[in-house]
């Protein structure tokens, strides 16, 4: 009977390979595959969307491939994302079917091209797009604007010219997007962003400012780009992403015009105003061989790195002078380049005399009254003596008439020299406290050896567990059952004792699966399982790693550094 059962048992799996290698077989006499993009339309206003469809057909049962759409997010902000599956069967060959359809919202006007995808090495088509400026209503231009503005309409080559685009709105709006300023013959610094409330007309606005530094390379015509900028209407939640109407605004270009710079025999620094100070340590009259601090201080604003000069201070005879390293700082305001210049010198005279330390002067362009200054520190005379004459100029106290004839009485001190014999009681004393504390430590250290001998099953017993229930979060989220992830989720977290996802990312993640189990709302934003098994895999090999070091440095006495669901 065994006999009789063994030989069905194999002959079914003879059957079985069988079947597999006829399917894989007839998969690979199937019709090639085939990719196809296409759109519902190809010409939107810029605050509409458009319906992007990815069709695969004849893909072999065996393919697992995925399209990458992470080359749409430079020009396309995708709000939603579904795939679906079909299978067929045509004279006895199976092939399968994968249709992905992406909702795609354009970021800028102008024409836009979807990109080409890939899907078991077939590559799709591409599609171009074009995306125009909404046009606004009569009452919607009075509710918004748009302007390009510069401080300045003339200015010399590396001279700061800010470039303001601010956006003036009297509704509510969330979510601003504009386009960054480059320019390929001038430097670009982007500002601090600056806003404030004002009235227009009786009306009160809400200003949104974008600054940047402009520093021009040459002379000639430096050409500004209009510039965009797209903002919803109405508030954003943190509970739900913003899906109302949105609007963009194009400003009109602008530009400056750089004139030739001024001629100059020696280099000078550009800035849109300097201030030049310097102080001193130490006393104006030195002994030899003493020094004397001097800390030079430059305050700049609207400077260019590249056109500072460096502190320095001329030789001087019978003199030297020992600079120290210069500290540098740069700040970025909406106002422009802040810019702070500091350094030390040491002056150590050589000889005894009277040094002046000679005035110095640095010529600058002031950029705002477009003509050139100096800033300017006075000279200082520093005077030099000799460590001899300081000797016997103690002031002496006058002796009164009446003490004159008292005598003088001299004191003679002798030298008593005192034997210290060892103390032998002690000595011993000493040695019996030494061999107690010694006999002290060593116990200590065979205590703390047994506890940790005691607690490794504890440690691979909380490790099992924590392996196992996080082994059944990643069951859990293969089902389609967020009540079981959440559950999965909670118990494995509080083992850890999690108080904080850290990422927001994953916070994010988390508090889109809790809507998906509590939110009254039917439209709730996709939960994206795969990023959210990434982002708890990342969080547990940091936990991991943060464990490990604390117990490599003493600090941990666990595998973990929380078991509050451990009893």
């Amino acid at each position: 009977m065994n006999i009789i059962l063994n030989n069905l048992n194999t002959k079914k799996s003879i059957i079985a390979v069988a079947l597999l290698l006829l399917l894989l077989c007839t998969s690979s006499f199937a019709a090639p595959t085939i990719l196809k993009a296409s759109i519902d339309r190809d010409t939107i206003s810029i605050v509409e969307t458009v319906k992007l469809q990815l069709q695969a057909t004849e893909l072999p049962l065996l393919t697992f491939s995925e399209p990458d759409f992470s080359s749409l997010d430079d020009d396309f902000q995708v709000v939603s994302q579904s795939v679906s599956h079909s299978i067929q069967n045509i004279n006895g060959v199976s092939s399968r079917g994968i249709t992905w359809n992406l909702v795609l919202q354009p970021k800028r006007v102008g024409e836009l091209l979807i990109p080409s995808f890939s899907v078991a090495g077939v590559q799709s088509n591409r599609l171009p797009i074009q995306v125009e400026k909404e046009q606004l209503s009569t009452i919607k231009e009075a509710d918004f604007s748009l302007k390009l503005l510069a401080n300045k309409q003339t200015a010399i080559p590396h001279e700061q010219v800010i470039i303001t685009l601010r956006f003036s709105f009297s509704q509510q709006v969330s979510q601003l997007q504009n386009s960054e300023l480059v320019l390929d013959n001038a430097q670009v610094i982007k500002l601090e962003d600056k806003s404030y409330e004002t009235r227009i007309n009786g009306r009160q606005f809400g200003v949104y400012e974008i600054s940047y530094a402009v520093f021009a390379n040459q002379a000639g015509e430096l050409l500004i780009p209009a510039q965009n900028i797209q903002v919803r209407l109405g508030r954003n939640s943190i509970f739900r992403q913003q899906t109302g109407k949105s609007i963009a605004l194009q400003s009109a270009g602008l530009s400056v015009n750089i004139i030739q710079p001024p001629t100059s025999k020696q280099r000078f620094i550009i800035a849109d105003s300097l201030q030049l100070q310097d102080s001193w340590t130490g006393s104006d009259t030195l002994i030899l061989g003493d020094a004397i601090t001097r800390e030079i201080r430059l305050t700049l604003k609207g400077a260019q790195a590249a056109t500072i000069t460096a502190l320095t201070m001329d030789d001087m005879v019978g003199v030297k002078i020992y600079p120290e390293v210069a500290e540098k700082k740069e700040y970025k305001t909406s106002e422009g380049i802040e810019t702070f210049r500091t350094r030390r010198f040491a002056i150590v005279p050589t000889k005894v005399g009277e040094y002046v330390v000679p005035a110095m002067d640095i010529r600058w362009w002031n950029g705002r009254e477009s003509k050139f200054a100096t800033a300017s520190l006075a000279a200082k005379t520093i005077q030099v003596i000799s460590a001899a004459k300081t000797v016997g100029k103690a002031p002496q106290e006058e002796i009164k008439p009446e003490l004159q004839s008292v005598p003088v009485m001299t004191a003679r001190l002798e030298k008593v020299l005192v034997k210290n014999p060892l103390n032998q009681w002690l000595l011993g004393l000493c040695l019996l406290l030494a061999m107690t504390v010694l006999l002290l430590l060593l116990l200590l250290w065979k205590t703390n050896r047994g506890q940790q001998r005691a607690k490794l099953p504890i440690l691979l017993k909380n490790e099992v567990k924590e392996e196992q229930l996080f082994t059944l979060l990643l069951q859990s989220l293969t089902q389609n059952n967020h009540r079981l992830i959440h559950q999965c989720l909670r118990r494995w977290a509080t083992f850890m004792g999690i108080e904080d996802w850290r990422d927001p990312s994953l916070k994010t993640s988390v508090q889109y699966l809790e809507r998906q189990l509590y939110a009254a709302e039917q439209d709730q934003p996709s939960w994206n399982k795969v990023e959210f098994t990434q982002q708890i895999k990342k969080l547990r090999k940091t936990l991991r790693r943060e464990t490990a070091m604390s117990n490599n440095l003493g600090n941990q006495s666990g595998l973990y550094p929380k078991f509050s669901g451990e009893q």
